[in-house]
């Protein structure tokens, strides 16, 4: 399956005050496929540009809804950690999929210039935002992917880490922040004038990519973020307590409750992102998903053996 690789610049009629002048897909994304889109603005006599986010089916095989992308968006508007969008289409007569809208953000994707300590920073400073009217329930989610994942990847040993997860009652550690769920460095943009400053100290990050983000518990989110960056959890842990009393005056550090979390969330991130490669390869088709998942699924598999 695939995404229409063709614009269709129709949709924008429904806009005020925005023509459309030209469309160029974005390389990178893995649960979706977007565009950067510039529009010119007769009120102002000035051109923009924006992201293009779909809600076509792939992504939805993902779990993603761009209502309440938009929602926390707004939410979040005024910290300047996020995109801020700026329309949200909804299916109509003249399109069959929601697509949300998002002023571009001019930088460049952060790697090895934005240390540990700063990406642990810039998590701590999204879990002091505005709690989002939508939760991430965790099973559902598991329920969801398992649901478009075709049966020929159903082994018995697959099926015995679903039912072990379904049995298990989920970790309960911290009160809900809005989390991202998704803060790799690939969706970390740093500004092209930033001058970056110790690797200790804060720099000025923004964020993008908030489809999966939601309110949640902060210790799963740090735990799909030491993951997916490679970082060292008890490092991770500490960088990020000191960062959270910044943000949180009445945050009490237990270094040691913490790793308990992240240690309790591991394996539930771990049979995510099995599922998520399985669902990618169903999607895309690129056979390093099914490898990725093969790993992750031996790792599992000492669980119910």
């Amino acid at each position: 399956m695939k995404d229409n690789e063709r614009f269709d610049p129709t949709p924008l009629s429904l806009l005020p005050d925005a023509q459309f002048l030209a469309a160029s897909p974005l390389t990178g994304g893995l649960t979706n496929r977007c565009w950067k889109l510039s529009l010119f603005h007769p009120s102002t006599q000035s051109a923009a540009d924006y992201v293009w986010r779909p809600l076509t089916p792939s992504a939805y095989m993902f779990g993603v809804n761009r209502q309440h992308e938009c929602q926390l968006l707004h939410t979040i508007a005024e910290s300047g950690i996020a995109p801020i969008p700026y329309a949200l289409l909804l299916p109509s007569s003249s399109m069959n999929e929601s697509v949300l809208i998002v002023e571009w953000l001019e930088g460049k994707q952060a790697a090895d210039d934005v240390s540990d300590a700063q990406l642990c920073q810039l998590q701590a400073q999204i879990h002091a935002l505005a709690l989002p009217e939508h939760r991430l329930e965790v099973k559902q989610r598991l329920s969801f992917y398992w649901q478009h994942i075709p049966e020929q990847f159903k082994s018995i040993q697959l099926v015995s880490i679903d039912h072990y997860f379904q049995a298990q009652s989920l970790p309960q550690y911290f009160s809900d922040t809005c989390c991202h769920f998704d803060l790799g460095r690939y969706n970390i943009i740093v500004p092209s004038d930033q001058k970056l400053l110790a690797q200790s100290e804060p720099v000025s990050l923004t964020v993008i990519d908030w489809e999966y983000a939601a309110a949640g518990d902060p210790s799963l989110d740090l735990t799909m973020t030491i993951l997916a960056n490679g970082l060292d959890p008890e490092r991770a842990v500490m960088d990020y307590c000191r960062a959270r009393q910044q943000y949180d005056d009445t945050f009490v550090v237990n270094l040691e409750y913490w790793l308990e979390a992240v240690s309790a969330w591991q394996p539930w991130c771990e049979y995510l992102a099995l599922l998520w490669y399985l669902v990618g390869y169903q999607v895309w088709g690129d056979k390093d998903y099914l490898h990725q998942a093969d790993i992750l699924e031996q790792k599992l598999a000492s669980l119910v053996n």
